[in-house]
Protein backbone atom coordinates (compact mmCIF):
# COMPACT_ATOMS: atom_id res chain seq x y z
CA UNK A 1 0.00 0.00 0.00
CA UNK A 2 1.46 3.93 -0.56
CA UNK A 3 0.84 5.38 1.89
CA UNK A 4 -0.13 9.21 1.50
CA UNK A 5 2.32 11.77 2.41
CA UNK A 6 2.64 13.54 5.94
CA UNK A 7 0.82 16.49 5.25
CA UNK A 8 0.81 17.37 9.12
CA UNK A 9 2.88 20.76 8.63
CA UNK A 10 0.03 22.53 7.49
CA UNK A 11 -2.30 21.33 10.22
CA UNK A 12 -2.85 23.68 13.55
CA UNK A 13 -2.06 22.48 16.92
CA UNK A 14 -3.36 23.17 19.87
CA UNK A 15 -0.79 24.31 22.61
CA UNK A 16 -0.44 22.17 25.41
CA UNK A 17 -1.53 23.99 28.59
CA UNK A 18 -3.21 23.15 31.61
CA UNK A 19 -6.12 25.20 30.60
CA UNK A 20 -6.96 23.19 27.45
CA UNK A 21 -6.20 19.73 28.52
CA UNK A 22 -8.50 17.83 31.07
CA UNK A 23 -6.58 16.63 34.71
CA UNK A 24 -7.22 12.63 33.00
CA UNK A 25 -7.62 12.00 29.34
CA UNK A 26 -9.49 8.95 28.61
CA UNK A 27 -7.76 6.82 26.03
CA UNK A 28 -8.28 6.06 22.54
CA UNK A 29 -10.96 3.04 22.06
CA UNK A 30 -10.11 1.82 18.88
CA UNK A 31 -13.36 -0.88 19.03
CA UNK A 32 -15.95 2.19 18.99
CA UNK A 33 -18.38 1.25 16.54
CA UNK A 34 -21.47 2.21 15.14
CA UNK A 35 -24.55 0.48 16.51
CA UNK A 36 -27.38 2.61 14.67
CA UNK A 37 -27.91 3.28 11.11
CA UNK A 38 -27.65 7.14 11.37
CA UNK A 39 -24.30 6.83 13.46
CA UNK A 40 -23.28 4.16 10.56
CA UNK A 41 -24.45 7.26 8.43
CA UNK A 42 -21.65 10.06 9.85
CA UNK A 43 -19.41 7.52 9.58
CA UNK A 44 -19.97 6.79 5.64
CA UNK A 45 -20.54 10.94 5.05
CA UNK A 46 -16.94 11.36 7.00
CA UNK A 47 -15.26 8.37 5.20
CA UNK A 48 -16.21 9.67 1.61
CA UNK A 49 -15.07 13.56 2.46
CA UNK A 50 -11.82 12.27 4.01
CA UNK A 51 -11.21 10.19 0.31
CA UNK A 52 -12.63 12.87 -1.14
CA UNK A 53 -9.78 15.61 0.59
CA UNK A 54 -6.97 12.62 0.11
CA UNK A 55 -7.97 12.67 -3.34
CA UNK A 56 -7.43 16.38 -3.95
CA UNK A 57 -4.58 16.83 -1.74
CA UNK A 58 -2.26 14.14 -2.20
CA UNK A 59 -3.81 11.92 -5.38
CA UNK A 60 -3.10 7.90 -5.09
CA UNK A 61 -0.70 6.53 -7.80
CA UNK A 62 -3.19 3.33 -7.72
CA UNK A 63 -6.35 2.41 -5.65
CA UNK A 64 -6.38 0.31 -2.34
CA UNK A 65 -6.59 -3.13 -2.08
CA UNK A 66 -9.50 -4.38 -0.98
CA UNK A 67 -7.26 -5.35 2.43
CA UNK A 68 -6.66 -1.86 2.55
CA UNK A 69 -9.58 -0.16 2.14
CA UNK A 70 -11.37 -2.13 5.14
CA UNK A 71 -8.40 -0.89 7.69
CA UNK A 72 -8.87 2.57 6.21
CA UNK A 73 -12.40 2.81 7.35
CA UNK A 74 -12.15 0.78 10.39
CA UNK A 75 -9.98 3.83 10.90
CA UNK A 76 -11.96 6.44 10.56
CA UNK A 77 -15.20 4.34 12.31
CA UNK A 78 -13.46 3.81 15.40
CA UNK A 79 -12.01 7.69 15.10
CA UNK A 80 -15.19 8.97 14.92
CA UNK A 81 -17.21 6.58 16.85
CA UNK A 82 -15.25 7.53 19.97
CA UNK A 83 -14.67 11.16 19.25
CA UNK A 84 -18.22 11.66 19.52
CA UNK A 85 -18.73 8.90 22.34
CA UNK A 86 -16.15 11.33 24.72
CA UNK A 87 -18.04 14.55 23.46
CA UNK A 88 -21.22 13.37 24.72
CA UNK A 89 -19.94 11.73 28.24
CA UNK A 90 -17.60 14.64 28.31
CA UNK A 91 -18.20 17.77 26.55
CA UNK A 92 -15.00 19.64 25.30
CA UNK A 93 -13.08 16.17 26.75
CA UNK A 94 -9.77 14.74 25.23
CA UNK A 95 -8.82 11.28 24.11
CA UNK A 96 -4.95 10.40 24.50
CA UNK A 97 -3.65 8.05 21.45
CA UNK A 98 -0.06 7.08 21.18
CA UNK A 99 1.23 8.19 17.55
CA UNK A 100 4.14 6.41 18.13
CA UNK A 101 5.66 3.85 15.33
CA UNK A 102 6.44 1.22 17.75
CA UNK A 103 2.90 1.19 19.05
CA UNK A 104 1.19 1.49 15.89
CA UNK A 105 3.42 -0.83 13.94
CA UNK A 106 3.17 -4.02 16.36
CA UNK A 107 0.95 -7.25 16.52
CA UNK A 108 -0.22 -8.19 19.47
CA UNK A 109 -3.85 -9.47 20.74
CA UNK A 110 -5.11 -6.43 22.21
CA UNK A 111 -5.19 -4.33 19.44
CA UNK A 112 -8.09 -3.14 17.30
CA UNK A 113 -8.44 -3.76 13.69
CA UNK A 114 -7.78 0.26 13.30
CA UNK A 115 -4.69 0.62 14.91
CA UNK A 116 -1.72 0.39 12.85
CA UNK A 117 0.40 3.21 11.38
CA UNK A 118 -1.77 4.77 8.36
CA UNK A 119 -4.53 5.75 10.95
CA UNK A 120 -1.89 8.96 11.56
CA UNK A 121 -2.76 9.73 7.78
CA UNK A 122 -6.16 9.50 8.58
CA UNK A 123 -6.00 11.78 11.74
CA UNK A 124 -3.80 14.43 10.01
CA UNK A 125 -7.03 14.33 6.87
CA UNK A 126 -9.27 14.72 9.88
CA UNK A 127 -7.55 17.53 11.50
CA UNK A 128 -7.54 19.84 8.42
CA UNK A 129 -9.24 23.14 8.29
CA UNK A 130 -10.93 22.17 5.40
CA UNK A 131 -12.37 19.04 7.53
CA UNK A 132 -12.77 19.73 10.89
CA UNK A 133 -13.57 16.21 12.32
CA UNK A 134 -11.12 16.63 15.18
CA UNK A 135 -8.93 18.91 17.15
CA UNK A 136 -5.46 17.39 17.97
CA UNK A 137 -2.71 18.45 20.61
CA UNK A 138 0.78 16.84 19.86
CA UNK A 139 2.18 14.65 22.05
CA UNK A 140 5.80 15.40 23.42
CA UNK A 141 8.47 12.98 23.53
CA UNK A 142 11.41 12.92 25.67
CA UNK A 143 13.45 9.63 25.57
CA UNK A 144 16.23 10.54 28.57
CA UNK A 145 13.10 11.59 30.67
CA UNK A 146 10.51 9.13 29.81
CA UNK A 147 8.04 9.90 33.07
CA UNK A 148 7.81 13.99 31.11
CA UNK A 149 6.68 12.23 27.67
CA UNK A 150 3.14 13.03 26.75
CA UNK A 151 0.84 11.39 24.55
CA UNK A 152 -1.13 12.84 21.84
CA UNK A 153 -4.43 14.18 22.60
CA UNK A 154 -7.48 14.74 20.55
CA UNK A 155 -11.40 15.68 20.54
CA UNK A 156 -14.35 16.33 18.33
CA UNK A 157 -14.32 19.03 15.80
CA UNK A 158 -16.84 21.36 14.75
CA UNK A 159 -18.04 19.35 12.04
CA UNK A 160 -18.48 16.43 14.59
CA UNK A 161 -20.13 18.59 17.00
CA UNK A 162 -22.59 19.97 14.20
CA UNK A 163 -23.13 16.05 13.53
CA UNK A 164 -24.19 15.58 16.55
CA UNK A 165 -26.46 17.70 16.59
CA UNK A 166 -28.02 17.34 13.32
CA UNK A 167 -28.35 13.90 13.86
CA UNK A 168 -29.28 14.08 17.58
CA UNK A 169 -26.98 11.37 18.51
CA UNK A 170 -26.64 9.63 22.45
CA UNK A 171 -24.65 6.83 23.16
CA UNK A 172 -27.37 4.33 22.38
CA UNK A 173 -26.19 4.89 18.90
CA UNK A 174 -22.60 3.55 19.88
CA UNK A 175 -21.59 0.24 21.26
CA UNK A 176 -17.86 -1.99 21.49
CA UNK A 177 -16.67 -4.05 19.25
CA UNK A 178 -17.09 -7.99 20.96
CA UNK A 179 -13.90 -9.24 18.81
CA UNK A 180 -11.93 -7.54 21.73
CA UNK A 181 -9.87 -9.07 23.89
CA UNK A 182 -11.21 -9.63 27.72
CA UNK A 183 -8.25 -11.95 29.05
CA UNK A 184 -5.70 -9.64 29.95
CA UNK A 185 -2.11 -10.82 31.18
CA UNK A 186 0.05 -7.99 32.86
CA UNK A 187 4.13 -7.60 33.69
CA UNK A 188 5.13 -6.90 36.84
CA UNK A 189 4.95 -2.95 37.96
CA UNK A 190 7.93 -1.08 37.12
CA UNK A 191 7.44 1.63 39.78
CA UNK A 192 4.60 3.35 41.18
CA UNK A 193 4.39 4.96 37.80
CA UNK A 194 4.15 1.70 35.86
CA UNK A 195 0.90 -0.75 36.51
CA UNK A 196 2.87 -2.87 34.33
CA UNK A 197 3.08 -4.01 30.61
CA UNK A 198 0.07 -5.93 28.90
CA UNK A 199 1.95 -9.11 28.11
CA UNK A 200 1.56 -11.76 24.60
CA UNK A 201 1.01 -15.06 25.42
CA UNK A 202 -0.10 -18.56 23.98
CA UNK A 203 -4.03 -19.94 24.86
CA UNK A 204 -4.11 -22.89 26.41
CA UNK A 205 -7.56 -24.45 27.83
CA UNK A 206 -6.85 -22.45 31.27
CA UNK A 207 -7.50 -19.03 28.91
CA UNK A 208 -10.05 -20.39 27.19
CA UNK A 209 -11.88 -21.00 29.95
CA UNK A 210 -11.18 -17.67 31.74
CA UNK A 211 -12.95 -16.30 28.47
CA UNK A 212 -15.79 -18.51 27.80
CA UNK A 213 -16.56 -17.32 31.15
CA UNK A 214 -16.25 -13.45 30.37
CA UNK A 215 -18.12 -14.20 27.33
CA UNK A 216 -20.88 -15.47 29.40
CA UNK A 217 -21.27 -12.70 31.65
CA UNK A 218 -20.94 -9.81 29.31
CA UNK A 219 -23.45 -11.15 26.93
CA UNK A 220 -25.31 -11.54 29.63
CA UNK A 221 -25.03 -7.74 31.25
CA UNK A 222 -24.98 -6.47 27.53
CA UNK A 223 -29.01 -8.22 27.41
CA UNK A 224 -30.13 -7.14 30.65
CA UNK A 225 -32.30 -4.25 31.16
CA UNK A 226 -29.86 -2.14 33.27
CA UNK A 227 -30.02 2.04 33.64
CA UNK A 228 -29.03 4.84 34.83
CA UNK A 229 -31.42 7.48 36.80
CA UNK A 230 -30.44 9.81 36.68
CA UNK A 231 -28.15 10.41 33.97
CA UNK A 232 -25.91 12.74 34.94
CA UNK A 233 -22.77 12.67 37.27
CA UNK A 234 -20.92 15.58 37.48
CA UNK A 235 -22.61 17.42 34.47
CA UNK A 236 -21.62 14.73 32.44
CA UNK A 237 -23.60 12.09 30.33
CA UNK A 238 -23.33 8.41 32.04
CA UNK A 239 -23.21 5.85 29.23
CA UNK A 240 -25.60 2.97 30.86
CA UNK A 241 -24.16 0.84 27.95
CA UNK A 242 -20.87 0.68 28.64
CA UNK A 243 -20.58 -2.37 30.24
CA UNK A 244 -18.09 -4.52 28.49
CA UNK A 245 -15.68 -6.16 31.48
CA UNK A 246 -12.18 -7.39 30.63
CA UNK A 247 -9.87 -9.59 33.43
CA UNK A 248 -6.85 -8.46 34.25
CA UNK A 249 -4.20 -11.05 35.57
CA UNK A 250 -0.93 -9.70 37.09
CA UNK A 251 3.11 -10.26 37.33
CA UNK A 252 2.84 -12.82 34.23
CA UNK A 253 0.61 -15.42 35.80
CA UNK A 254 -2.66 -16.26 35.25
CA UNK A 255 -3.31 -17.41 39.07
CA UNK A 256 -2.23 -14.01 40.13
CA UNK A 257 -4.68 -11.45 40.42
CA UNK A 258 -7.45 -11.66 37.58
CA UNK A 259 -10.06 -8.99 38.78
CA UNK A 260 -12.70 -7.73 36.49
CA UNK A 261 -12.50 -3.99 35.29
CA UNK A 262 -14.91 -1.73 33.34
CA UNK A 263 -18.55 -0.85 32.90
CA UNK A 264 -20.13 2.17 33.69
CA UNK A 265 -20.20 1.28 37.23
CA UNK A 266 -16.96 0.72 38.69
CA UNK A 267 -15.54 4.32 38.37
CA UNK A 268 -18.81 5.92 40.91
CA UNK A 269 -19.00 6.40 44.10
CA UNK A 270 -21.21 4.54 46.67
CA UNK A 271 -23.60 7.55 46.30
CA UNK A 272 -23.65 7.61 42.59
CA UNK A 273 -24.07 3.75 42.70
CA UNK A 274 -27.96 4.31 43.73
CA UNK A 275 -29.10 6.02 40.49
CA UNK A 276 -28.36 2.48 38.91
CA UNK A 277 -31.49 0.72 38.00
CA UNK A 278 -31.74 -3.17 37.41
CA UNK A 279 -35.33 -4.65 35.46
CA UNK A 280 -37.03 -0.81 36.60
CA UNK A 281 -36.06 -1.55 40.30
CA UNK A 282 -33.98 0.27 42.61
CA UNK A 283 -30.72 -1.76 43.42
CA UNK A 284 -28.31 -2.59 46.55
CA UNK A 285 -24.24 -3.39 46.31
CA UNK A 286 -23.22 -6.85 48.34
CA UNK A 287 -20.25 -6.56 50.19
CA UNK A 288 -17.99 -9.60 50.79
CA UNK A 289 -16.35 -8.68 54.37
CA UNK A 290 -13.00 -9.53 55.50
CA UNK A 291 -12.24 -11.62 52.03
CA UNK A 292 -8.41 -11.86 52.52
CA UNK A 293 -7.97 -13.13 56.26
CA UNK A 294 -10.59 -15.23 55.47
CA UNK A 295 -9.28 -16.92 52.26
CA UNK A 296 -6.41 -16.96 54.17
CA UNK A 297 -7.23 -18.96 56.81
CA UNK A 298 -8.94 -21.66 54.06
CA UNK A 299 -5.64 -21.95 52.28
CA UNK A 300 -3.94 -22.68 56.09
CA UNK A 301 -6.38 -25.51 56.60
CA UNK A 302 -7.24 -23.52 59.62
CA UNK A 303 -10.53 -23.17 61.21
CA UNK A 304 -11.51 -19.59 61.57
CA UNK A 305 -13.81 -18.61 64.81
CA UNK A 306 -15.66 -15.80 63.13
CA UNK A 307 -14.66 -13.04 64.67
CA UNK A 308 -14.07 -9.79 62.90
CA UNK A 309 -10.39 -10.42 61.81
CA UNK A 310 -9.11 -6.64 61.39
CA UNK A 311 -10.54 -6.40 65.08
CA UNK A 312 -7.20 -6.90 67.23
CA UNK A 313 -6.69 -6.54 71.06
CA UNK A 314 -5.69 -3.30 72.04
CA UNK A 315 -6.46 -1.81 68.51
CA UNK A 316 -9.98 -1.91 68.34
CA UNK A 317 -10.38 1.48 67.80
CA UNK A 318 -8.04 1.44 64.83
CA UNK A 319 -9.77 -0.85 63.10
CA UNK A 320 -9.49 0.58 59.21
CA UNK A 321 -5.81 1.51 59.76
CA UNK A 322 -5.45 -2.32 60.86
CA UNK A 323 -7.06 -3.43 57.45
CA UNK A 324 -4.73 -1.50 55.82
CA UNK A 325 -1.91 -2.38 57.62
CA UNK A 326 -2.76 -6.35 57.52
CA UNK A 327 -3.32 -6.40 53.49
CA UNK A 328 -0.01 -4.82 52.95
CA UNK A 329 1.72 -7.34 54.87
CA UNK A 330 0.49 -9.73 52.57
CA UNK A 331 1.85 -8.05 49.64
CA UNK A 332 5.20 -7.01 51.39
CA UNK A 333 8.06 -9.76 51.02
CA UNK A 334 10.10 -8.25 54.17
CA UNK A 335 8.88 -6.74 57.89
CA UNK A 336 7.64 -3.30 56.99
CA UNK A 337 9.85 -0.09 58.72
CA UNK A 338 7.26 2.67 58.16
CA UNK A 339 3.63 2.41 58.55
CA UNK A 340 1.98 1.93 55.22
CA UNK A 341 1.79 5.07 52.94
CA UNK A 342 -2.29 6.87 54.15
CA UNK A 343 -2.20 5.50 57.43
CA UNK A 344 0.19 7.37 59.59
CA UNK A 345 -3.39 9.53 60.80
CA UNK A 346 -5.43 6.39 60.99
CA UNK A 347 -3.03 5.27 64.30
CA UNK A 348 -1.43 7.74 66.85
CA UNK A 349 2.27 9.44 66.56
CA UNK A 350 3.15 7.03 69.19
CA UNK A 351 2.38 3.49 67.96
CA UNK A 352 4.68 2.32 65.85
CA UNK A 353 4.44 0.02 62.57
CA UNK A 354 6.20 -2.93 64.78
CA UNK A 355 3.90 -2.72 67.62
CA UNK A 356 1.11 -3.04 64.71
CA UNK A 357 2.32 -5.93 63.16
CA UNK A 358 3.19 -7.77 66.24
CA UNK A 359 -0.20 -7.46 67.55
CA UNK A 360 -2.08 -8.45 64.17
CA UNK A 361 0.76 -11.44 64.08
CA UNK A 362 -0.14 -12.77 67.41
CA UNK A 363 -4.09 -12.03 66.56
CA UNK A 364 -3.73 -14.39 63.62
CA UNK A 365 -1.01 -16.86 65.09
CA UNK A 366 -2.87 -19.93 62.93
CA UNK A 367 -1.76 -18.00 59.59
CA UNK A 368 1.15 -16.15 61.03
CA UNK A 369 3.60 -17.83 58.43
CA UNK A 370 1.76 -16.67 55.35
CA UNK A 371 2.82 -13.05 56.61
CA UNK A 372 5.34 -11.37 54.64
CA UNK A 373 5.58 -13.83 52.01
CA UNK A 374 4.17 -11.87 48.97
CA UNK A 375 0.94 -13.95 48.93
CA UNK A 376 -1.67 -10.63 48.07
CA UNK A 377 -1.77 -11.36 44.10
CA UNK A 378 -2.79 -14.75 44.72
CA UNK A 379 -5.67 -14.07 47.37
CA UNK A 380 -6.53 -11.61 44.73
CA UNK A 381 -7.03 -14.83 42.27
CA UNK A 382 -8.28 -16.76 44.94
CA UNK A 383 -11.16 -13.27 45.09
CA UNK A 384 -11.35 -12.98 41.49
CA UNK A 385 -12.19 -16.95 41.33
CA UNK A 386 -14.95 -16.32 44.01
CA UNK A 387 -16.62 -12.98 42.17
CA UNK A 388 -16.47 -14.60 38.75
CA UNK A 389 -18.14 -17.88 39.90
CA UNK A 390 -20.76 -15.66 41.92
CA UNK A 391 -21.47 -13.82 38.82
CA UNK A 392 -22.13 -17.33 36.54
CA UNK A 393 -24.39 -18.82 39.17
CA UNK A 394 -26.29 -15.45 39.39
CA UNK A 395 -26.82 -14.70 36.14
CA UNK A 396 -27.65 -18.34 35.30
CA UNK A 397 -30.34 -18.25 37.65
CA UNK A 398 -31.82 -14.62 36.13
CA UNK A 399 -30.68 -12.89 38.44
CA UNK A 400 -28.73 -9.78 36.65
CA UNK A 401 -25.25 -8.76 39.04
CA UNK A 402 -23.02 -5.64 38.28
CA UNK A 403 -19.42 -6.72 39.71
CA UNK A 404 -16.61 -4.30 41.82
CA UNK A 405 -14.14 -6.14 42.92
CA UNK A 406 -14.93 -8.17 45.91
CA UNK A 407 -19.22 -6.98 45.68
CA UNK A 408 -22.19 -7.20 43.23
CA UNK A 409 -24.42 -5.03 43.02
CA UNK A 410 -28.32 -6.38 41.96
CA UNK A 411 -31.54 -5.37 42.21
CA UNK A 412 -33.30 -5.03 45.88
CA UNK A 413 -35.54 -7.39 45.51
CA UNK A 414 -32.48 -9.98 44.86
CA UNK A 415 -30.72 -9.20 48.09
CA UNK A 416 -31.28 -12.44 50.04
CA UNK A 417 -31.18 -14.80 46.92
CA UNK A 418 -27.96 -13.11 45.59
CA UNK A 419 -26.53 -12.92 49.25
CA UNK A 420 -27.31 -16.83 49.89
CA UNK A 421 -25.33 -17.39 46.62
CA UNK A 422 -22.49 -15.75 47.40
CA UNK A 423 -22.24 -17.25 50.72
CA UNK A 424 -22.58 -20.75 48.90
CA UNK A 425 -19.52 -20.27 46.82
CA UNK A 426 -17.37 -18.30 49.13
CA UNK A 427 -17.48 -21.71 51.32
CA UNK A 428 -16.90 -24.00 48.72
CA UNK A 429 -13.98 -22.55 47.18
CA UNK A 430 -12.74 -22.00 50.87
CA UNK A 431 -13.86 -24.59 53.60
CA UNK A 432 -14.58 -20.86 55.38
CA UNK A 433 -17.65 -19.43 56.24
CA UNK A 434 -17.87 -16.11 54.78
CA UNK A 435 -19.24 -12.44 55.04
CA UNK A 436 -21.89 -10.43 53.27
CA UNK A 437 -22.86 -7.29 54.22
CA UNK A 438 -25.29 -4.10 52.53
CA UNK A 439 -22.96 -1.68 51.72
CA UNK A 440 -24.35 1.46 53.78
CA UNK A 441 -24.57 5.02 52.33
CA UNK A 442 -24.01 7.83 54.24
CA UNK A 443 -26.76 10.25 54.24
Amino acid sequence: MNSAPNIAPTLPTIPLSVESIEPIDRPFNGFRIAATEKAALVVSEAAHLLLSYEDYCVPRKRKRKPHDSQTFNNQVQALICDLIHRELTCPGGWLAISLANTALGSHDRYKSKAISKTIKNVLDYMTAPEMGYVERCKGLWVPSHRSHCMLSTIRAGERLRDRINEHRLTCDDFTLDKIQETIVLKGGKEDHNNSGAWLQYTDTDQTNTYRADMDFINESIAAADIDYLPCAKDGKMVDAADRRLRRYFNNGSFEQGGRLFGGFWQSMSKRERQGIVIQGKSTVTLDFGQMNPRILYGLAGKGYNGDDAYTIPRLEEYRDGVKVVFNAMLHRTRPMKKKPRGTAELFPMHLSIGEITSSIIIRHTPIADLFYQGVGMRLLFDESQILVEVLTRLLKQGIIALPIHDAVIVARHHQEPATAVMLEVFKDRTGIDGVVKLEEVSS
